[in-house]
């Protein structure tokens, strides 16, 4: 029993009262407290810049992927900004969102979701 339960602690780290470990280890490519940072690379000379429906759908698979990871996204994905990639051909495009770890999420209802965007509900 005791196993179990050290298990579901390390998989669930908001169940014992710590949901920034959670999201820490539910974000691939990083975190701040609460906020899931999804980034993305692209092909520079092929990137529409300046094209807002571009940003929409790469904001609508910032929610997806964060529901997948098992966080539940509140509020509105921001665009945090481009960094040149190493490669020297590609820019990284840096995207985040305020979640709460699905774990605990006591609201389940007042999740944003990709349909939510596009429908243009959040």
């Amino acid at each position: 029993m005791a196993a179990a339960r050290k298990t579901a602690v390390s998989q669930f780290p908001a169940k014992a009262g710590n949901p920034e470990a959670e999201v820490a280890q539910r974000s691939t490519d990083g975190s701040d407290n609460l906020t899931f940072v999804k980034e993305f690379v692209v092909t520079t000379a092929n990137w529409p810049d300046g094209d807002d429906a571009a940003h929409d759908a790469n904001k609508e698979a910032v929610l997806n992927e964060a529901i997948q990871r098992g966080l539940h996204p509140r509020g509105d994905v921001s665009f945090d900004g481009t960094t040149a990639h190493a490669d020297g051909v590609s820019t990284v495009l840096t995207y985040s969102v305020e979640t709460i770890p699905a774990s605990v999420d006591r609201s389940p209802q007042d999740t944003i979701t990709p349909r939510d965007l596009a429908e243009g509900e959040d």
